[in-house]
């Protein structure tokens, strides 16, 4: 044999060794191990959170115009319809990997709310009172309790309720026994509300929600017209249909 052909035989054994070595090296390797993707992080809707809100009002009061004894002699029924918009704030706790979420709310509303009637005295000659109603504003401290659920939990039914409070004015003009008169009374209503809705944090930081509040703010006003007539105003009520959007801090 040549020195040619000893070299290459002896490249070809050495090759060869390599090979068989790596090869069981490998098979001592562990086997590769499968990892899985972490689960999804769920939302949690504790901490503090703030808003806008835009909707619509259906309201109603009833007045009455009453002679000085108190008799009713004429009686109307007034829908206080109207758009809302305003802000909102609040806070929400939720217990850690408990769906139960429980917080409170207060709102502030402008409403263009109003309505407008008049009354006419037959057998009192002269006795003609035009006016109108109207909510100026109104707002709400409400307690929360809702339920997360849906995709992480970003899904938010709730029931609210709390009290509510607003300012109402009725004003007018007219004739009383052919002598002219107008007046304007401003009253701060109070009473309650109660409701639901549903909430979605749709992204990062960001929800929006819609709700419907049943709103009764109390007894309105008794207006003296003149010595022998009055104008009473009756519990005023609201059905609030809203959608808002909120920043979760």
């Amino acid at each position: 044999m040549t020195a040619r052909s000893t070299g290459r035989v002896c490249v070809a054994a050495l090759l060869s060794t390599l090979w068989t070595m790596g090869a069981a090296a490998a098979a001592d390797l562990p086997a590769r191990m499968l990892t899985k993707a972490p689960p999804p992080a769920f939302f949690n809707w504790t901490g503090l959170y703030g808003g806008v809100n835009l909707g619509g009002s259906w309201g109603h009061q009833r007045t009455s115009l009453d002679d000085a004894t108190g008799t009713r002699l004429l009686s109307n029924s007034l829908g206080l319809d109207g758009v809302i918009g305003g802000g909102q704030i609040g806070y929400n706790w939720q217990p850690y990997g408990n769906p139960w979420v429980f917080g409170i709310e207060a709102d502030l509303q402008g409403s263009g709310q109003n309505a407008g009637n008049s009354y006419f005295v037959a057998g009192l000659p002269g006795n003609t009172i035009i006016y109108q109603d109207k909510l100026d504003w109104f707002g709400t401290l409400r307690g929360r309790v809702g339920w997360a659920m849906g995709e992480q939990n970003r899904l938010l039914p709730f029931i609210t309720g709390g009290f509510a409070y607003g300012q109402g004015t009725i004003s007018g003009s007219g004739t009383a026994g052919g002598v002219p008169l107008a007046f304007n009374n401003t009253t701060i209503y109070a009473g309650w509300v109660l409701g639901g809705g549903v909430e979605w944090a749709f992204w990062d930081r960001w929800s929006a929600k819609a709700e419907y509040l049943f709103i009764d703010l109390g007894k309105g006003p008794g207006i003296p017209l003149t010595p022998a007539l009055n104008l009473d105003a009756g519990r005023m009520t609201d059905n609030i249909g809203r959608f808002g959007v909120n920043y979760h801090y």
